[in-house]
């Protein structure tokens, strides 16, 4: 099995992830010490796939028909660097806690805004204590009757964590790919853009943690966060994202799905 594992492996990324795939076993570059990385046993890993997935869908659930405020018992309140970044929003313990203490929520008849979860690729961490995903999310975005509504179409970027036992979520990003009314093509949504701005940048998020992040670092309320940059369909570049995660065994900092700083 060894020989086979390393023949594998040296056929290259393709085959050694086949290799993977069928052990369960890292797969490391020719001449390098393996990490220490433990192995779960495959129904393990099932278990966890299926509880994760049910996570994003209580994420989903929860979020349209009970309100955000519903969703403080899906994060790691307990685990530092928590964040919610939807493309902006709250980072770390404190401003987490008080963004569930606080929801601030506008709940009246004729709001719909949906998060639907698809697409979904999950790697668990070897060592079984953290894991990564990824989503498409389309939905309608309602802001009240008299709204004119949108589509919305975004990535979610998540890291798992356990706490207690039970999954949570740690780390969430939102990668937007476009947002255009109903009545408008998203085509001509780009046109418009591009005639508001020269580049694409954080202005046309929508969103009550994004407003409260901040169009820049200066106007961020203390706690939360805007990347400076993301990219939305633009008619002239490719898209962009985050990346799909791969097999790994523990988690590492420089691969975590948030990329902003809170402001101070």
């Amino acid at each position: 099995m060894k020989a086979w594992f390393g023949r594998m492996a040296a056929m290259g990324p393709a085959a050694g992830a086949v290799a993977l795939a069928l052990t369960g076993a890292p797969v490391m570059a020719a001449g390098k010490a393996p990490a220490p990385c433990g192995v779960m046993p495959a129904a393990d890993k099932v278990v966890a796939l299926n509880e994760i997935q049910n996570l994003m869908g209580r994420y989903d659930h929860q979020g349209t028909l009970r309100g955000e405020g519903t969703l403080a018992d899906l994060f790691a309140l307990n685990t530092e660097g928590v964040s919610w970044l939807t493309p902006g929003g709250p980072v770390g313990l404190e401003a987490m806690r008080a963004r569930f203490a606080d929801p601030d929520e506008d709940r009246r008849p004729g709001i719909l805004h949906m998060h639907s979860m698809f697409s979904p690729v999950i790697e668990v961490a070897g060592d079984g204590q953290t894991a990564k995903g990824v989503w498409d999310s389309f939905g309608p975005s309602i802001n009240g009757p008299d709204d004119i509504g949108a589509w919305l179409w975004v990535k979610y970027a998540v890291d798992f964590v356990k706490e207690q036992g039970k999954w949570k979520i740690w780390h969430l990003q939102v990668f937007p790919v476009f947002n255009t009314k109903f009545s408008t093509p998203i085509t001509q949504t780009a046109r418009d853009m591009a005639a508001r701005q020269p580049a694409p940048e954080v202005a046309g998020v929508s969103g009550r943690d994004s407003a409260r992040a901040g169009a820049n670092p200066m106007q961020a309320r203390p706690g939360y966060a805007m990347p400076a940059k993301l990219w939305r369909y633009d008619g002239k570049s490719t898209p962009q994202g985050p990346f799909i995660p791969v097999a790994y065994c523990h988690f590492d900092a420089a691969t975590a799905y948030t990329i902003a700083a809170p402001a101070k």
